[in-house]
This record gives structure tokens, C-alpha cells and sequence, in this order.
């Protein structure tokens, strides 16, 4: 996510529990607690990007039982002015937020 060019201005990721069925592949640990280990991934950036941004993960990053999904942002800004300037204006035209699960 890093070396995407150009750049996205930042993302976000937390751990996460994936719950459901399909637990063949799952650790012995994640079977017995009856959850598997994910990681979630939230970026807000340019319509135009989320096809590169996808292949690049796709190919980089290979992860198994990755799910995305996009949704329109309608509006987006911060509380307090961000200490970095990524040197892109930030706003609701033409960004979309790509959420990403992965397998840890």
C-alpha cells in the first residue's frame, strides 16, 4: 500500500475475528475458539485508483479468503487539522472507501 504511485493519502488497519462457516483451513487455535484471525484494511481514495489498488494487493500481497467491498463516501474530513500535509486536497468528489479483509 506504500509503493502504490501515486500515493494514497493514508489507511487503516485493525485486528479482526472472522466468524462463520468454512473452517477447513483455519488453525487448530482459530478452531477451537470457533474464529479465525483477520485483518481490516479501510482507505478512502480516488474512484479512479481502486482498480490498481486491488491488483496491486491481488499480486503483492496474495491473501487467501480476501474479501473488499467499495461504498461511496459522502463526505470526509478530519476534526483537527492533520499534522501531515499528503499533498492532495481531501473531500467527499470522487473518493470511495475500500474495505479490505484479509487472512493474517
Amino acid at each position: 500500500m506504500l509503493t502504490i504511485d501515486p500515493p494514497i493519502g493514508g489507511f487503516t488497519t485493525w485486528s479482526a475475528e472472522g466468524h462463520g462457516h468454512g473452517f477447513e483451513k483455519a488453525s487448530f487455535r482459530e478452531r477451537v475458539r470457533g474464529r479465525v484471525d483477520r485483518t481490516m484494511l479501510v482507505a478512502v481514495v480516488p474512484r479512479f485508483q481502486v482498480a490498481q489498488i486491488l491488483e496491486t494487493i491481488a499480486t503483492r500481497a496474495t491473501i487467501p479468503h480476501m474479501a473488499y467491498w467499495i461504498a461511496p463516501i459522502e463526505a470526509f474530513g478530519r476534526l483537527a487539522p492533520a499534522s501531515i500535509d499528503v499533498g492532495r486536497a481531501t473531500g467527499p468528489a470522487g473518493r470511495e472507501d475500500i474495505s479490505v479483509e484479509q487472512h493474517s
